[in-house]
């Protein structure tokens, strides 16, 4: 499936319509056609695979924690349920991201993943602050902890957690979906490596405190993390400027183009993870150079900044007022 970039011209000539900047455009359109390509089914079978043995670990933990009395192997039980929730929301969002666009959702259902990676953003905090709850919980209240229990189920627990990383890791760059599910098994890891170090500590010095506390630092090296997962995808669904283009560079370079006189109604936004749209509004100095202005602005929006979706009004005549938007940037 092959999707039509939307170039737009609208040359503002009260004289009558040109005919002939239609047929410039419409050849711009077809040679710029960009396909948006659904998400590789390697990247699928990638969340499967995670999925099966996260769930089938999740289980082990849940029922090694509360056989062991072990709230450092609840907690880690309770980050790989969110690890679970995550990938399952990053394949449910793969698959819909690979639907074509239709007359109502006319970018197809691309951003399907950044809302997962937002959803899971805030999983990942409501569990922070759980787990600072129980942490100071088990402070006040101590329990006894089973380690023949504990110990074995975080050594299984930190091998399924690898095994994920491992599998994940070729997709992490490339799709913020499922750079969130990374991060969620990266921070279980290192909850695995801490449950571990508590146990050994207890069976080593009797500290059962060594529990809790692992537990609470578990959800402070989660924290940050999910906050700036939480504030990536919200950037993106606020329709925030991509962080690696600079505007008003940009705007610089669209106005040293040959025929540019004036450009406004500059914006640029991410559709999913690497995908970014612009839409602009430019001044050409003549009719006559309309066609060859709107050429030029596409190529440098793709190759400056990685725009495959552009919507380029180019306006000429007399008239030196936007109609259209007046009052934008």
């Amino acid at each position: 499936m092959r999707a039509t970039p939307i170039i737009r011209t609208g040359v503002e000539n009260p004289g009558g319509r040109d005919f002939a900047q239609e047929r410039r455009v419409a050849r711009v359109v077809s040679a710029a056609a960009v396909p948006i390509a659904p998400a590789p089914r390697s990247r699928k079978a990638r969340l499967r695979a995670a999925l099966a043995v996260t769930l089938i670990v999740l289980v082990l933990e849940v029922v090694g924690g509360f056989v062991s009395g072990s709230l450092s192997l609840v907690a880690d039980a309770n980050h790989m349920l969110a690890d679970v929730a995550a990938m399952t929301l990053a394949y449910a969002a793969t698959m819909l991201a690979g639907r074509a666009p239709t007359s109502r959702h006319t970018f197809g259902l691309a951003r399907a993943e950044v809302l997962a990676a937002f959803v899971n953003a805030q999983l990942l905090l409501l569990v922070c602050g759980w787990l600072l709850f129980e942490t100071l919980r088990r402070f006040r209240d101590p329990s006894e902890i089973r380690l023949g229990v504990m110990i074995p189920v975080a050594v299984l627990g930190l091998a399924a957690n690898l095994i994920s990383l491992a599998i994940l890791a070729p997709d992490r760059r490339s799709s913020l979906n499922v750079r969130a599910a990374y991060l969620e098994v990266l921070m279980d890891s290192a909850g695995s490596l801490g449950v571990l170090a508590a146990g050994f500590g207890i069976a080593r010095t009797g500290w059962t405190w060594l529990d809790p506390l692992v537990s609470g630092l578990i959800a402070v090296l989660v924290f940050p993390r999910a906050v700036n997962l939480l504030r990536q995808s919200a950037h993106i669904l606020l329709e925030g400027t991509p962080v690696e283009i600079d505007v008003d560079l940009l705007r610089g370079e669209i106005l040293d183009l040959p025929g540019v006189e004036e450009c406004h109604d500059l914006h640029f936004w991410t559709l999913s993870s690497g995908s970014h749209s612009a839409s602009v509004h430019i001044r050409a100095a003549s009719e006559g150079e309309s066609g060859h202005v709107l050429e030029e602005v596409q190529a440098l929006l793709l190759d400056r900044a990685g725009v495959e979706h552009a919507t380029i009004q180019v306006e000429s005549g007399p008239e030196r007022e936007c109609r259209t938007a007046p009052d934008h940037a």
